[in-house]
C-alpha cells in the first residue's frame, strides 16, 4: 500500500467534523499570512478535493458550457455545491437574468457561499440540507434516498453534480436521478461525474494501473474503495449505472473517461464524466 493510500485510510477513520478541523489547523499558518481575493476561500476551509480552487472551477464551468451550450440567462442547479468552486466560476458567465442555485450537506461551505458570493450576486442562492453521508455528515439519520429537492418541477436548464454521485450508494442515486428529471426543463442537461467500471477500468484495476483506486470491496453492480467508510468513494459497473439512468427516464448523451482509471484516452477530468438529458 502506498504512503498516500495509508494516509487516506487514516483520514477516513477520523469523524467528518474532525476532518474539517484537522484540515483547518494544517493550513492555518499559510491562510493567516496569504493575501487572497474575497471570492476564494482559505485552503483550510476547502473540503471538495485537490487542485487549484480557481482553475478547477474554470474547468468545471467550461465542461458545463461545452456540453450544454447554455446561455448567460440560464438557470443552473449545482447539487453538492460545496464551498462554491463552480459558483465562483459561473459568476463570470451568468448575467443578472440567469440563476444559480446550489445545495450541500456541509453547512460551513453553504455559509461561506452565502457570505461571500450571494451579497455580490443576489441571483446565486445556496441552501443547506441535512443528509447523512459517511464522508461528510454523521449528525443525522435522514437519508438521501428520501430527499426531495427543494425546487419546483421543470425549473433548470442544467443540473451539475461534480464528485457527488461518486460518494453515493445506489438507492440514493436512484432518488437523485428521479429528482433531477423532475426539476429539469424539457431538453435540459445533467452534467455529472462518476467512477465507472467499464472493461478498460476493470482491466487496469486488475493490473494495478489505477494505484490506490482499486475498489476491491465488490457488490452487485458497484464497489467501495473503503469498506468502513463506504461513501468515501463508490464506483459503478457501466451496465448497472446505465440501468439506473434508464429507469429515471433521463437519456445518456455522452461519456468521457477520467484520469483515475489510467485510461489510454486523453481527458481533462479526474473522474468519469457523463452527460444526461431530459428529452
Amino acid at each position: 500500500m502506498s504512503t498516500h493510500a495509508i494516509l487516506r485510510w487514516f483520514y477516513y477513520r477520523i469523524p467528518p467534523r474532525g476532518r474539517l478541523v484537522l484540515r483547518r489547523l494544517y493550513y492555518l499558518p499559510g491562510d493567516l499570512f496569504t493575501q487572497r481575493d474575497a471570492m476564494i476561500p482559505p485552503k483550510g476551509m476547502i473540503f471538495i478535493g485537490s487542485g487549484d480552487f480557481v482553475e478547477q472551477g474554470k474547468l468545471q464551468r467550461e465542461t458545463v458550457l461545452r456540453h450544454t451550450g447554455i446561455q448567460p440567462d440560464a438557470a443552473v442547479l449545482d447539487v453538492g455545491s460545496g464551498i462554491g468552486r463552480l459558483a465562483v466560476a459561473m459568476t463570470d458567465y451568468l448575467n443578472a437574468d440567469g440563476r444559480f442555485e446550489g445545495f450541500d450537506l456541509v453547512k460551513k461551505g453553504v455559509n461561506w457561499c452565502r457570505k461571500h458570493i450571494t451579497p455580490r450576486y443576489p441571483n446565486f442562492i445556496f441552501k443547506h440540507v441535512d443528509l447523512k453521508n459517511d464522508l461528510y455528515n454523521l449528525s443525522t439519520e435522514t437519508s438521501a434516498k428520501d430527499f426531495i429537492f427543494p425546487y419546483e418541477s421543470s425549473q433548470f436548464d442544467v443540473v451539475t453534480l461534480f464528485s457527488v454521485f461518486s460518494h453515493m450508494i445506489p438507492e440514493d442515486i436512484n432518488n437523485y436521478l428521479s429528482e433531477i428529471y423532475r426539476v429539469l426543463k424539457k431538453g435540459g442537461y445533467c452534467v455529472a461525474t462518476f467512477f465507472i467500471l467499464d472493461e478498460e477500468a476493470k482491466q487496469n484495476i486488475e493490473s494495478g494501473r489505477t494505484g490506490e483506486f482499486s475498489f476491491k470491496y465488490r457488490h452487485d453492480g458497484y464497489a467501495f474503495l473503503d469498506e468502513k467508510v463506504k461513501e468515501a468513494n463508490v464506483a459503478y459497473d457501466l451496465e448497472f449505472l446505465s440501468s439506473m439512468i434508464t429507469d429515471s427516464k433521463l437519456q445518456m448523451v455522452s461519456m468521457e473517461p477520467g484520469r483515475w482509471s489510467n485510461s489510454h484516452r486523453k481527458t481533462d477530468q479526474f473522474q468519469d464524466l457523463i452527460i444526461l438529458q431530459k428529452k
